[in-house]
């Protein structure tokens, strides 16, 4: 077997070429920081907060201290983001008050997941820097709706995950539910 850096680690992996430009910085993602030279001014959650128009954003809603908005590479459609407004690179350097805001955000957003997705499990996590498969430098959440018997045969014979719904429509999605919940 040829040791190629850009092929899977695993038989068994799939590579996303869209992901790997961003990664690398590559193709249209080339203006995009490297996770080292990342600043307040460089980057991608501070540029969606302030809603620069050059940076793609599927905000499902926002508080005056988090922002929610989906991942725009999604594990599994539904993947969203809970992220404070404000810039923390890492988690122990947030002070009790935002880490205790979101426990209870993460809590409100697993709930959103679960009942807009219907399904009764999640992944919840961080990458916190780059050896981690951190890429952005402003700390964030993931929340991952997971379905039974995800692996489908497009995953086996195409060595690709297929998105069931589109950003814009989980985007809908996740806000009707939203306001629903919220009543």
């Amino acid at each position: 077997m040829k040791n190629d850096p850009d092929s899977p680690v695993f038989s068994d992996a799939f590579l996303i070429e869209h992901k790997m430009n961003y990664i690398k910085k590559e193709g249209e993602y080339k203006s995009r920081a490297q996770y080292e030279d990342q600043t307040r001014e460089l980057c991608t959650i501070c540029s969606i907060i302030m809603k620069d128009p050059n940076v793609p954003s599927y905000e499902v809603y926002r508080t005056d201290t988090f922002i929610a908005f989906l991942n725009l590479f999604p594990y599994t459609s539904g993947h969203l983001l809970i992220s404070p407004i404000e810039h923390y690179e890492e988690y122990e350097e947030m002070p009790d008050t935002i880490i205790e805001g979101l426990s209870l955000e993460i809590k409100k957003a697993i709930k959103l997941v679960k009942t807009a997705t219907k399904t009764t499990s999640v992944n919840i996590g961080w990458n916190q820097g780059p050896h981690a498969g951190g890429s952005i430098k402003h700390f964030h959440v993931h929340i991952v709706p997971r379905f039974p018997r995800e692996l489908n045969f497009i995953e086996i014979i195409a060595h690709s995950r297929p998105m069931i719904m589109s950003l814009e429509k989980v985007q809908q999605l996740y806000q009707n539910v939203l306001a629903a919940l919220d009543k």
